[in-house]
Formats: C-alpha cells, sequence, structure tokens
C-alpha cells in the first residue's frame, strides 16, 4: 500500500486545482468590494449636487482601496507560499479553506468599515477581522513549510524561513492597526497604508542580522 507521502508526490494535479479554487476566491472576493461604491441616486442633479454626492461618498472609496490592497497582498503571499510547493496534502487543504472562508468574508467588514469609518467599533471590526486573516495566513505558510515534502526540491531552508517571517506583517499591521483606531479611528486607515511597508523592512533587516550573526 503506498505511503500518504508518497500520493502526495504523485499528486501535483491536486496542487493546481487548488490554486485554481483559491485564485477563484480572491477574484470575486476583491471584486465584490466595489459593490459597496454605489453611483448616487439624485431626483434632479446637477453640477453641484453630482460633486456633492460623490464627495460624500469618500468612506466607500477608502473602504475599497483599503481592502482591494489588503486581499491583493494576502494573494501575493499566497501565491508566492504555492509558488513552492510541488504537491497539496489534506492537511494544507483545510488550512487553505478557512484562509478563503476569511477572504470572501473580507466584503463584510468592507462594508461595515465604509459606513463607520469614523467609529471605533466600525474600525475595530474591521482591523480585527483584518488580523484574524492575517493569522490564518501565518497558520497556513508554518503548515507548508513544515510539510517539507510539499516543498520543491529547490527551494532552501532559507526561502521557507522568510516566507514565514513575510506572513507576519499582516497580523502587526492588524494589531497596530486596531490600537491606532482605538485611539482616533481614522489612525488606522492611516497604520493600514503605511504599516505594510515598514514592518517589511522591519523583518528582512532582521532576517539579514540573524543570518550575519
Amino acid at each position: 500500500m503506498p505511503s500518504s507521502r508518497a500520493s502526495v508526490r504523485e499528486a501535483p494535479q491536486q496542487l493546481e486545482r487548488l490554486i485554481f479554487f483559491s485564485d477563484a476566491v480572491f477574484a470575486i472576493a476583491i471584486t465584490l468590494l466595489v459593490i459597496e461604491v454605489r453611483v448616487p441616486d439624485l431626483s434632479h442633479p446637477d453640477d453641484a449636487m453630482l460633486g456633492q454626492a460623490l464627495l460624500d461618498l469618500m468612506p466607500k472609496y477608502i473602504g475599497f482601496l483599503s481592502s482591494f490592497f489588503v486581499i491583493g497582498r494576502f494573494w501575493m503571499s499566497h501565491h508566492q507560499l504555492f509558488g513552492m510547493l510541488k504537491a497539496a496534502d489534506g492537511g494544507l487543504i483545510w488550512t487553505n479553506m478557512f484562509l478563503l472562508m476569511a477572504i470572501a468574508f473580507m466584503p463584510f467588514p468592507t462594508a461595515v468599515l465604509s459606513e463607520y469609518v469614523w467609529v471605533r467599533v466600525g474600525v475595530g471590526f474591521y482591523t480585527c477581522w483584518f488580523t484574524l486573516a492575517g493569522v490564518i495566513s501565518y497558520l497556513l505558510t508554518r503548515s507548508a513549510v513544515r510539510r517539507r515534502h510539499l516543498i520543491r526540491d529547490d527551494v532552501s531552508s532559507e526561502q521557507c524561513r522568510e516566507r514565514v517571517r513575510g506572513s507576519i506583517v499582516p497580523i502587526a499591521m492588524g494589531i497596530i492597526a486596531f490600537i491606532a483606531g482605538m485611539i482616533e479611528p481614522i489612525l488606522s486607515l492611516v497604520a493600514l497604508a503605511v504599516g505594510n511597508p515598514l514592518i517589511s523592512i522591519a523583518l528582512n533587516r532582521a532576517g539579514r542580522y540573524r543570518r550575519r550573526s
């Protein structure tokens, strides 16, 4: 009877199906974000009224842009992680399903943020869900790199460690954005906007320091 590890190596098509399905969920979730940006309904529009109505949609624009790049970053991380794999097993598939659940639900906290961008509860709900998605993404990454038989032969251990370090970024961003939002809701959006590059730079420098030492 063939071992489960051997069957994993013999079934790379399962990985392809998993990637196609995951990409579809990401694409649908990121597309649904625009539904909250609705065309203003004006009975007797003129230039001033339409201009003001479009300006009033600013929280919707903010919610769309914020979540577009949030989901986009999760997709990029997912894409890079699965590019390191040569097959998938049941444990990885289930962990991936939890991440897709978090991504598929993302348009709802985005709608809450868009409607209540100045309210701490609205911002807190959004950043908590974002942090949860980050935790699941981290667990997925750890689960993948610990299954060395799933990793391509040309992927080094250092690349695996770098991928795990990178998966910490959304968690740190979510926590910082939550704390900032509890101080002042608009600061949460600032943290989300600038947190990604700053935290990534800090983690990369820490990784280089560890390699030297």
